[in-house]
């Protein structure tokens, strides 16, 4: 089992590095896209930098890795589905610490959106209205975020997943939330961009 825990490790680490946000800033922007806006190599970024079109090409392909993460490791390990799950978590922290980029990636909102695909559509499903609707009435992206991945250590405690899975989705929950402290702080003083602002601009 420990074998098969370390592969499925190895997949949703693998899949998670793959940082389409750093690797689109650098072939069409000609930039480190962490050096701009709100330093993160994420969809919501890149679309505030270069355009909604780079947006939507990251926010997708990261979606993607999330879920390939979780159906590649389902389709190997059929038996145990928390190895699906494990992989999936991990997906979400390849994007979050990439070891190519000294592990400053992005997020990994949309990883984790995959990851719920991956699982169950219905899953997926929820939680893209637990990101959509409270960032569409807030007019922040982030606020979404929040809603996300304070949902992801619930939905692993109700889904019966083993204890050690439930700590660890509220330990990534509350290392998101940190990594997002630069998002309340604008927020509070009235300078974190708004969605509108950018799907609008001219």
């Amino acid at each position: 089992m420990i074998a098969k825990a370390a592969i499925s490790v190895l997949i949703g680490y693998a899949f998670g590095c793959i940082q389409s946000a750093y690797l689109l800033g650098r072939l069409f922007g000609k930039l480190d896209i962490r050096e701009h806006g709100s330093g993160n190599a994420g969809a919501s970024n890149i679309t505030t930098i270069m355009g909604v079109k780079y947006g939507a090409l990251v926010g997708i392909s990261d979606v993607i890795k999330g879920l390939a993460a979780v159906l590649i490791v389902k389709g190997i390990f059929p038996q145990n589905p928390e190895l699906a799950f494990l992989s999936g978590l991990m997906a979400i922290i390849g994007h979050v610490f990439p070891f190519y980029l000294k592990f400053r990636g992005g997020k990994g909102v949309a990883a984790l959106i995959g990851m719920m695909f991956g699982l169950d559509w219905k899953l997926g499903v929820l939680f893209v209205l637990l990101l959509a609707i409270p960032a569409l009435v807030t007019d922040y992206i982030v606020i979404g975020s929040f809603t996300v991945f304070t949902a992801l250590p619930v939905v692993t405690y109700l889904l019966g997943y083993p204890v050690s899975f439930v700590v660890g989705s509220a330990g990534l929950t509350a290392l998101i939330f940190y990594l997002h402290r630069g998002n309340i702080k604008r927020i509070i003083a009235g300078d974190e961009t708004r969605i509108r602002a950018v799907l609008f601009k001219k």
